[in-house]
């Protein structure tokens, strides 16, 4: 049977652009179509992308690519109402540390590198079904009176993946797999943000906080800096929100309001502000990932991994994006779209990696579920040095009374404080 595509991409983020582009370049007929007015319009990014997968696709994609700093100092900061504990590394040679980037301009960029080697794109373009054959095999897509034909379909399509629950892939979403994320973008100058974080020229940092930004509820905190503006922002437990009716705009204008973070702020014109659902529920979370005529891909697969001091999706999503694509060429040798062929896609996201890292760390989503991290910890590590450094003509303390005393005032336990620190060595 003729159709009327190779391959019918739907959503053109990351995973949808890699795909695209693998296959466009290899001389296949590839359509992308974005639900939003242009690439990346509809997305919220906290700001950092891993380059390892895009520069297995693009070699010298630093060329072009809209990159914003180049991540070479990470902290983490545990915060209280008035006191904070900070570490910090920074390091030159931190090629695999990550950069900065706007989302609206990468993702923008990226779809056009596709465009560029001949996949065609289609934005405002609304997906509502997948068309299915006889043989109940996805052959295409529908988009109000109007069907598109292709070999392949792959939803690349975000969290709520439309096309994933259309395809009978994916179940009912559960509430308590997805975060809000909020992102506020504040201008500053070039050289003002460069003397607040201590850093030069295309150097950016890396900030994440955890304790008083969520009002301890399960979540945290960020900062990353641009050329010439900040990131700023926080995930939070979506039921926490309800259950503690709180609300994220009262939450960021608290931390933003805190003594170690308005100083950074101090000045800044607000010039963006988002939301979005994330998902991370992790490993146990994912999808099926193929069935007959369609891959998932990215977010819609629920590919992302929190573990605390690092946050991933872009990098995962590329990959993913790669993987879908040399599983069709693979399948397109034998013409064969079925769910046995399609099969191999799974083994390519173990390849790749990104199957292998997501199930390395499924333990992590339900120890980052615990309250503890959030609430008694932060309060703990604030309270041991605000006792260490608090000289009041009183006999001063050695460090393990410092210690036993905090964890009494703060009501954590030693049997909680081993047992959490072994789980957590052995999910993180």
């Amino acid at each position: 049977m003729s159709t009327d595509y190779d391959v019918i991409i739907v959503g053109a983020g990351p995973a949808g652009s890699a795909a695209a582009y693998s296959l466009a370049k290899n001389g296949h007929h590839v359509l992308m179509l974005e639900r939003g007015k242009e690439p990346g319009s509809k997305n919220v990014y906290g700001g950092r992308i891993y380059p390892y997968s895009l520069s297995q696709l693009i070699p010298n994609f630093a060329e072009d690519a809209p990159i914003e700093r180049n991540v070479t100092k990470e902290s983490i900061m545990f915060m209280t109402e008035k006191s904070s504990f900070q570490t910090n590394f920074s390091s030159d040679e931190s090629v695999n540390h990550g950069f900065t980037a706007f989302r609206s301009k990468f993702d923008s960029w990226f779809a056009n590198k596709a465009v560029d080697v001949g996949a065609e794109l289609f934005p405002e373009i609304k997906v509502d079904d997948v068309i299915v054959d006889e043989n109940k095999s996805i052959i295409g897509i529908k988009s109000g009176s109007d069907e598109i034909t292709s070999k392949l379909v792959i939803a690349a399509d975000g969290a709520t993946s439309i096309i994933a629950k259309k395809a009978g892939l994916r179940n009912q979403f559960q509430s308590e797999h997805f975060s809000v994320g909020v992102k506020e973008v504040i201008e500053l100058p070039e050289d003002v943000i460069n003397d607040r974080f201590c850093i030069n020229n295309d150097k950016g940092a890396a900030l994440v906080c955890v304790g008083f930004p969520t009002n301890y509820l399960r979540g945290g905190a960020f900062i990353y800096t641009n050329k010439s503006s900040i990131s700023i922002g926080l995930v939070v437990k979506g039921i926490d929100l309800v259950d503690n009716k709180t609300q994220v705009s009262s939450l960021i204008n608290n931390f933003k309001n805190h003594p170690d973070i308005s100083c950074i702020v101090k000045d800044g014109k607000v010039a963006e502000y988002s939301a979005h659902l994330v998902p991370e529920a992790g490993y146990n979370m994912l999808p099926k990932l193929y069935g007959d005529g369609i891959l998932v891909c990215g977010d819609a697969a629920g590919m992302l991994l929190n573990n605390g001091y690092t946050f991933r999706g872009v990098d995962l999503a590329i990959s993913s994006g790669i993987a879908a694509a040399e599983t069709f060429m693979t399948s397109q040798k034998i013409n064969d779209f079925s769910n046995s062929s399609l099969s191999n896609y799974e083994k390519l996201l173990y390849k790749y990696n990104v199957l292998t890292d997501i199930k390395k760390f499924k333990k992590g989503p339900k120890y980052m579920e615990n309250k503890r991290l959030y609430s008694d910890y932060p309060r703990l590590i604030c309270n041991i040095f605000e006792n260490l450094y608090n000289i009041d003509g009183n006999s001063q303390q050695l460090m393990r009374e410092i210690i036993r005393s905090s964890m009494k005032n703060n009501k954590v336990s030693s049997i909680n404080l081993i047992l959490d620190s072994l789980k957590g060595s052995n999910a993180l």
